[in-house]
């Protein structure tokens, strides 16, 4: 896990410290939480716990369809985001493979684990383009190298840069005419209230897919819940690579009322919390010099010449930050940091001020 944030038992492995001692930055989670009826629905149905879950989620993917506005049928729902990265290229069998860098590492690991013979083209992503994507360039390698796939992450991790409606578009466009699949992770999408979403493309370009996380946003990373829509040969290759009952009972009950609470004010009042304490973050970095590349999400990459030096002081008091220098792309400079409650944001800008001085 080396290659993720989230990990707090080998901090607490490491310091014999309870989780209550843990504030973790590493993870890019809503700090509002879990919504109440989520909670309440998995309590309601522990009792179905002596069943085996719905092999085929038909429930979770009726709701999911209706809030999109989807076949059923296109959508596959999986043990988290990261089950669904490793199923796509086991089903696909992809040899060449674009991936812009920095970006998630799994795309590239999913991949090689796959097919070791399979080559990665990483497409590198400037600094003083604050890392965005342009969409001639990706389209340009994505021809010239002759690739099966490319992975796009938007908002992209860790940058939190978010690609313009238009140049998506263009890339999408551009893979289906050329038949290269297009990998678009959403994963962050949710935390983006002026966004949008190709989830709805994918109908009428079958070289396109979307994922979505449902463990960000709705704060329930220890329940794994992610989903994919596909098209129709796609969802049906990665079904029939899927192990069965992947997605517990419990899991698919959370999201369904987790999509029941994004229409009962959840949503908004989680883009109010996140919008403010994106702007306390911001004018604390100002004031401390940090170099931060401006994000369309719930988290920052910061570019500090003592980055390492930091993580280790902020691991020191119980402050958990994302280590970037095993992105591609990034180097031992690098954090990232998630945006969390004030009195959480408040402390993580206090211990910075103490390092810097």
């Amino acid at each position: 896990m080396r290659d993720h944030g989230g990990d707090i038992y080998t901090y607490l492995e490491r310091h014999g410290a309870t989780k209550k001692g843990v504030i973790d930055f590493s993870a890019s989670i809503n700090p509002l939480g879990p919504p109440e009826g989520v909670v309440s629905e998995i309590k309601n149905h522990l009792a179905h716990l002596i069943h085996y879950p719905d092999p085929d989620t038909r429930k979770l993917r009726s709701r999911i369809s209706g809030v999109h506005n989807l076949d059923p049928a296109s959508i596959v729902c999986g043990n988290g985001c990261t089950e669904l990265i490793r199923l796509i290229p086991m089903a696909m069998g992809f040899r060449k493979v674009l991936i812009p860098s920095p970006t998630y590492s799994d795309y590239e690991r999913a991949c090689r684990l796959a097919n070791p013979g399979s080559a990665i083209i990483h497409h590198p992503l400037g600094k003083e383009d604050l890392f965005d994507i342009d969409s001639k360039r990706i389209i340009h390698a994505m021809v010239s190298k002759e690739v099966d796939v490319v992975f796009l992450c938007n908002p992209n991790n860790p940058t939190g840069r978010l690609v313009e409606k238009k140049r998506l578009m263009e890339i999408a466009e551009a893979a289906k005419q050329y038949r290269v699949y297009l990998v678009v992770d959403e994963s962050f999408i949710d935390f983006c209230p002026s966004s949008w979403s190709m989830i709805n493309s994918v109908a009428t370009n079958p070289y396109l897919m979307i994922l979505r996380s449902m463990t960000k946003f709705y704060a329930l990373p220890g329940i794994r819940i992610g989903y994919g829509v596909f098209p129709a040969e796609v969802a049906g290759a990665l079904r029939t690579y899927q192990p069965p009952w992947s997605v517990n009972t419990l899991a698919q009950v959370a999201a369904i009322a987790a999509l029941d609470a994004a229409e009962s004010g959840y949503t908004e009042e989680t883009l109010k919390i996140v919008g403010e304490q994106k702007e306390v973050l911001e004018r604390g970095f100002g004031d401390l010099g940090i170099d931060f590349t401006p994000s369309a999400a719930n988290y920052y990459l910061l570019a500090i010449p003592a980055a390492q030096q930091i993580a280790a002081y902020l691991e020191h008091r119980g402050l958990l930050v994302r280590n970037c220098e095993n992105f591609v792309g990034l180097d031992h400079s690098y954090l990232r940091v998630a945006v969390k409650s004030l009195d959480h944001n408040m402390l993580l800008l206090h211990h910075l001020e103490e390092y810097l001085g």
